[in-house]
């Protein structure tokens, strides 16, 4: 008997359930010992279904692992620090990023840990990491050049190198917050600490 024709939605939300059961078994096993067995396992459906919508357990990471990483660019690419009319405007475009950007952050915080710990479990995944810390590079570079351009940020700063600094911080920040025995693991105590580095090191001093 032919199998009955599922539409592209029932395919999208079939899609989904997988994606979001695999979030929770690789946050829970890690990606080495996680397997496709037990992700059928969680939405009680055979291997074979699995593999109708992905190819592997590689895939099924990569895509949990680009769309969050689509997140944070998005909010990355979209401050504008060009609409900044004083100092205050441009750091209140900083504090606007934190916002957005810890919202996600917190809202995946129980699965967070798995990019963070699976980074080198594959060179693939190792390649798309180093790829979004490239285009984070570009976006903060983007930020204080403009600030420099406008005056708020230190004319002799060298912006590549700040660019890499602060997004280190940042990734520190995000690192430690998903450390449960990590002292510092306060991600909104963090985030101002690096916004604070960044006011007090950066920016131009007022005449």
């Amino acid at each position: 008997m032919a199998r009955p024709e599922v539409s592209k939605e029932q395919r999208q939300a079939k899609r989904e359930a997988i994606l979001a059961a695999a979030r929770d078994i690789f946050a829970e096993k890690g990606f080495h010992a996680a397997g496709i067995a037990d992700i059928a396992a969680k939405l009680d459906v055979g291997h074979g279904t699995i593999y109708r919508y992905f190819e592997n357990k590689l895939d099924i990471f990569l895509t949990l692992y680009d769309a969050l990483n689509e997140e944070l660019l998005r909010i990355a690419r979209g401050t504008h620090p060009e609409t900044a009319t004083c100092v205050e405007d441009y750091v209140a475009e900083m504090q606007k990023f934190y916002a957005e950007f810890g919202g996600v952050f917190l809202r995946e915080i129980s699965h967070m840990r798995i990019f963070f710990d699976e980074v080198h479990a594959d060179p693939e995944i190792r390649r798309r990491f180093d790829v979004s810390q490239v285009e984070f590079q570009k976006a903060t570079e983007r930020f204080l050049l403009i600030g420099r351009d406008k005056g708020f940020v230190r004319p002799e700063l060298h912006i590549p190198s700040a660019a890499r600094i602060l997004n280190a911080m940042i990734l520190d920040a995000m690192r430690a917050s998903v450390q449960k025995e990590s002292a510092s693991n306060n991600l909104l105590l963090l985030a101002m600490t690096v916004i604070e580095i960044f006011t007090k090191g950066a920016l131009a001093k007022k005449a």
